[in-house]
């Protein structure tokens, strides 16, 4: 497991990452607003960490890693791995830069091609990015496949002929060809039955043992992150809302989104009543007309006037933790002024 408290080095920065897409409508196609998949999102990996990735299905969990990886090109923002600044490197550049940071994608099987067989699969980063010949891919395959926990025997079988597990044990090794320091795993075990999720995520941990790898792990299964993430994002409408630790996070939330999230996870308590869970009334507002002021305002149990007006800063309100929040950013004359005003108003 990763130590926090020892002075790791930043692998990954991301500083005010922006994903909009653009709508466009009418007969000359004019622009009439953007979808902010992610808005202004800002967080450091540390090498040899893993860093998880959590909220709701459509809060941009996804875009982000995409965009991380410059899979998609950013609206505004900076992206630094190990150093080197991404963010605005056209695609021609990146090329040079892909052997670094790779990714493990949600659905084994629409992310394979069906055409390939798995030592093609495997080998063709190695076809694309080195100079080895066909007896030495070969090579790199087997040794791939041995580490995933697939037999060599099945370099030859397509696909198809797999399992769910075993199609991901075949995207982890071709994450693993080129030797990445980084890897963003999007959802991988989300598309698998629950018997073989723990065995995906244990292979995951296992490989980072061996290899020094650095992971963002996004999922919305909570469960499954905490055994896994040394420490915890939430996204809410493309926005982190709170940053922590793992243990800190899970022991002690401190956004009210986070807490409402953490009280829908099933729990074997028999003594867990209905009382105990936070129900959040209303929609999740649209990511082309988010709220304004601060995004979780429309849902908020504790909202007070000052959220519906200004945007809370994403700020670090102990060490280690960062939430976005404004019980956290006011002071305790503004805080106890708001709380009156909303007494009053009721």
């Amino acid at each position: 497991m990763f130590d926090l408290t020892t002075k790791a080095r930043t692998l990954i920065r991301v500083s005010g990452l922006k994903m909009y897409f653009p709508i466009h409508a009418g007969i000359f196609r004019r622009h009439v607003g953007d979808v902010k998949a992610v808005d202004d999102v800002s967080f450091d990996i540390y090498e040899g960490e893993t860093l998880g990735l959590v909220g709701e299905s459509g809060c941009g969990k996804s875009t982000c890693g995409r965009a991380i990886l410059r899979l998609y090109d950013i609206t505004a923002g900076s992206i630094q791995i190990d150093g080197q600044e991404i963010g605005d490197l056209p695609q021609s550049a990146l090329r040079k830069l892909r052997p670094t940071m790779q990714m493990v994608f949600q659905d084994p099987q629409a992310s394979l091609n069906p055409r390939l067989t798995v030592e093609g699969i495997i080998g063709e980063p190695l076809l694309e990015h080195t100079s080895m010949s066909r007896a030495e891919r070969k090579a790199r395959v087997h040794e791939l496949m041995d580490a995933v926990g697939l037999n060599r025997s099945f370099s030859d079988r397509y696909p198809h002929e797999f399992s769910g597990g075993q199609r991901q044990r075949i995207g982890i090794a071709r994450a693993l060809a080129l030797n990445p320091k980084f890897i963003v795993c999007d959802e991988p075990i989300a598309a698998l039955d629950v018997s073989i999720q723990a065995q995906v995520v244990n292979l995951l941990e296992d490989l980072q043992k061996e290899f020094g790898l650095t992971y963002l792990f996004i999922s919305h299964d909570l469960s499954m992150v905490r055994h896994i993430a040394d420490r915890v994002a939430v996204m809410y409408l493309g926005k982190v809302v709170e940053l922590a630790p793992e243990e800190a996070l899970y022991g002690e939330p401190l956004h009210p989104y986070t807490r409402a999230l953490l009280s829908a996870v099933p729990e074997p308590d028999p003594d867990l009543t209905i009382e105990d869970r936070i129900i959040l009334k209303g929609d999740v507002p649209s990511p082309a007309n988010p709220p304004a002021g601060c995004n979780f305002c429309t849902r908020c149990p504790a909202v007070m006037d000052i959220c519906q007006r200004e945007d809370p800063e994403f700020r670090e309100v102990q060490p280690g933790r960062f939430v976005a929040c404004h019980r956290y950013g006011q002071s305790a004359e503004n805080k106890t002024e708001n709380e009156n005003e909303n007494e009053t108003a009721a």
